[in-house]
């Protein structure tokens, strides 16, 4: 089986483990030492005796459906929270076990084991993610493994694993188109002899957008992206290797933070007010990642990487009103603020009033973050026990400068007109941090147990400049984190699992808030004999000094502001499975699910000034939680064709704290999303496929965030055409 469970540990350096897999499993992949890219596990048996959790999506199950959405392939994690906002998955929310998934700050995402978000000590919001069609497979650690990926190690952490270079020539064409004018074009090229190699990528995809504006205008995107890998193998007596990785890529996007009030949600899903016009959000992404690695012995490996990613980002929208209410309030009641939803809506035209002046601003950033990590690994024996030692050390610098420039715009027969007034920055200011890592684990395996033992140290540095004001706040954090864990192989097919671990996220730069901290645990079982498997792993988190963040889109804050939300605790649990069918001698019946359970909830009683929160009564449940979500697929599949049948659902949830009926309170929609998809290998070099996403047509509103009710991608049909030469 493809889709397996990865168990890792807070004693595993992690990087690239479907690396080694999926090279095992297709002739044109160099399957190359582990000094390229520090290994985790080699192989499922060795998974199956690590403690700790985690899921390998690879490479099959990413092309089952030819996903340009993260958010739809991560529904097969479970423990993972993925929230929806422009029905692309341009930019995600993802939490994990009762981690806060805004613009996923709270979780560590990495591309080949280096950090990849735009300023992850300085500005953790994710507005950049890897394009997913460029990525081979994607692992997410949960559980003690995840103190080593830090800084936020509260819910875990996600590591995007790029292609390898192949060992021989390899080309390859990929085609798609579909509706909503919806596209593709990626072309990949490679080769490598025994001291050279490489890999260089294109690739290109976007649509027209599947909403309408009232009176015309633009809600697509394009993306475009291409990198080059570039491997050098000197003729040493010792073997080592050097790995370059480039990559630049922008995005053109007519998106927006603007959605609808329930009422014509329930009309007209896909539709945008007029007030929505002007939204543009442009980017560019440049890094420059070097990797050097080299075994000094059978039992020593040591990896040493630089990199450098840059990222710059326009993002025109609609922030409300100059002296308005929220919009917000707007669109939860619109009739008790009726000028201004009229004027939103473009049913009527404002005057020259702040109330009545629609403020449109460009939220321009600038981030940069730069690193060196070392890492050295030594396996012995002593006795009949086997021992490993990780060391790893990172030295990372980040920096973010915004400048939010607004203009006022009059609504006039459906149109934004500007009134001329020069209005100044609202925002406009500079922070950095400077940050020093490193963790030591150890493992020691005996006969039918392993049990391992780890911990991360954190030292930040961090300051923030107003230069509206000239006001300079610095900030200083020390954390120690440790982490344990234990496995026990019971019988041939049953092993259970333990592990506890602290977790810690940071504060911003400046910020006068206590750091968000953790204790938690895992428990477990897992099941695999012949062609069925059950991995049932129970968690549980209590929270200290929850931090919630100010966003653009919250109302009565200031972007950036921090606010401590006291104890929370979480408990859940996650169900995976799976079973295979030889139906005949070629003909294969696959069933997999995933499902999760989580109640998380407040602790203490407060008052917040972060909107998200507002009042608390000890007891609310923290919003933003499913407590039940999960999915169901089946596959049917020959040697040359394949058909895959995939149920993601989610039960409705909360958007604000509170107890009792869900549906009393603001909540998003429940949903059970049916999507179907068909791969057909024509010869040995072309293979075929056609998706059909949301066949039913289910219409639900993922999100009342940013400002009002927003709907998930409507049905459409993608064609494909994938040509390796």
């Amino acid at each position: 089986m493809k889709n397996i469970l990865i168990a890792t540990s807070a004693t595993i350096y992690f990087c690239a483990t479907s690396f080694s897999t999926y090279a095992q499993e297709n002739e044109y992949q160099i399957n190359f030492p582990s000094i390229e890219e520090v290994l985790v596990i080699g192989d499922k048996a060795a998974a199956q005796r690590i403690p700790g959790s985690g899921t390998l999506i690879d490479n099959d199950e990413m092309e089952k459906f030819d996903h340009v959405d993260l958010g739809q392939l991560l529904t097969f994690v479970p423990g993972l929270y993925y929230r929806e906002e422009d029905g692309f998955g341009l930019r995600p929310n993802i939490g994990i076990r009762g981690a806060a998934g805004d613009r996923s700050q709270k979780i560590t995402i990495m591309e080949d084991g280096v950090l990849i978000t735009p300023a992850p000590y300085a500005a953790p919001a994710a507005y950049y993610i890897p394009n997913i069609s460029r990525i081979d497979s994607i692992e997410v650690l949960k559980g003690p493994a995840a103190i080593q990926y830090g800084p936020h190690t509260v819910g875990g952490a996600i590591n995007f694993v790029t292609r390898a270079i192949p060992d021989t020539g390899f080309g390859e064409i990929d085609l798609s188109a579909g509706s909503d004018e919806f596209y593709k074009i990626q072309g990949t090229i490679g080769d490598s002899n025994e001291e050279f190699g490489y890999l260089i990528d294109g690739l290109g995809y976007g649509s027209t957008g599947f909403k309408e504006i009232d009176g015309g205008g633009d809600t697509g995107f394009d993306r475009y992206d291409i990198g080059a890998k570039f491997r050098w193998t000197p003729d040493t007596k010792v073997a080592q290797v050097f790995l370059l990785k480039l990559s630049y890529g922008e995005e053109d996007a007519d998106e927006t933070y603007l959605g609808l009030t329930d009422a014509d949600f329930d009309l007209s899903p896909e539709r945008r007010y007029p007030a929505s016009q002007l939204a543009k959000f442009e980017s560019d992404h440049t890094k420059v990642h070097l990797n050097y690695g080299i075994r000094l012995s059978d039992a020593t490996d040591i990896n040493v990487k630089l990199y450098r990613n840059k990222f710059n980002r326009s993002w025109n929208k609609l922030d409300g009103f100059i002296l308005g209410p929220p919009l917000q309030n707007v669109l939860r009641s619109p009739s008790q603020f009726l000028t201004q939803y009229q004027i939103l809506s473009g049913s009527r035209n404002s005057q020259a009033s702040d109330d009545e002046l629609l403020e449109v601003t460009d939220n321009d950033r600038s981030f940069e973050s730069t690193g060196a990590q070392w890492s050295v690994s030594h396996q012995a024996k002593l006795g009949a026990f086997d021992i490993g030692t990780n060391i790893g050390i990172r030295y990372h610098k980040d920096e973010v400068e915004r400048d939010h420039q607004p203009i006022s715009y009059l609504m006039v027969d459906q149109k934004l007109v500007p009134d001329g007034v020069v209005r100044d920055s609202k925002t406009l200011n500079k922070a950095q941090s400077e940050a020093y890592a490193a963790y030591l684990s150890s493992s020691l395996e005996y006969k039918d147990m392993t049990v391992t033992a780890g911990v991360r140290y954190e030292n930040i540095e961090g300051e923030i400049i107003d230069k509206k004001t000239n006001l300079e706040k610095k900030s200083s954090e020390e954390v120690v984190t440790p982490g344990l864990g234990m496995f026990w192989q019971a019988t041939d097919y049953l092993g259970f699992l333990a592990g506890v671990y602290k977790g810690f996220s940071p504060p911003g730069p400046g910020s006068e808030v206590e750091s968000e901290e953790t204790l938690n645990f895992e428990y477990g079982f897992r099941f695999e004999r012949d062609n069925l498997r059950l991995d049932v792993i129970g968690f549980f988190s209590d929270y200290d000094n929850l931090i919630g963040r100010c966003r653009v889109s919250d109302a009565d804050c200031l972007p950036g502001e921090e606010f401590n939300g006291g104890e929370v605790e979480v408990s859940g649990a996650e169900v995976t499975g799976g079973m295979i069918w030889a139906l005949n001698d070629s003909l294969t019946l696959q069933a997999d699910f995933t499902y999760t359970y989580t109640d998380a909830s407040f602790e203490t009683a407060f008052f917040s000034g972060f909107s998200q929160w507002g009042l608390v009564q000890k007891g609310d449940a923290v919003p933003y939680i499913p407590e039940h979500s999960g999915q169901v697929r089946l596959g049917l599949s020959t040697s040359n064709w394949a058909i895959d049948a995939t149920v993601k659902m989610r039960e409705q949830t909360r958007e604000v704290p509170g107890s009792g009926s869900v549906v009393a309170d603001l909540h998003s929609d429940g949903y059970a999303i049916l999507d179907l998809g068909a791969n057909y290998q024509l010869n040995e070099k072309m293979r075929l496929g056609l998706v059909v996403h949301n066949v039913t047509d289910e219409s639900a509103i993922v999100s009342h965030r940013p400002f009002g009710a927003r709907p998930n991608r409507p049905r459409s049909v993608v064609g494909r055409i994938v040509y390796r030469f």
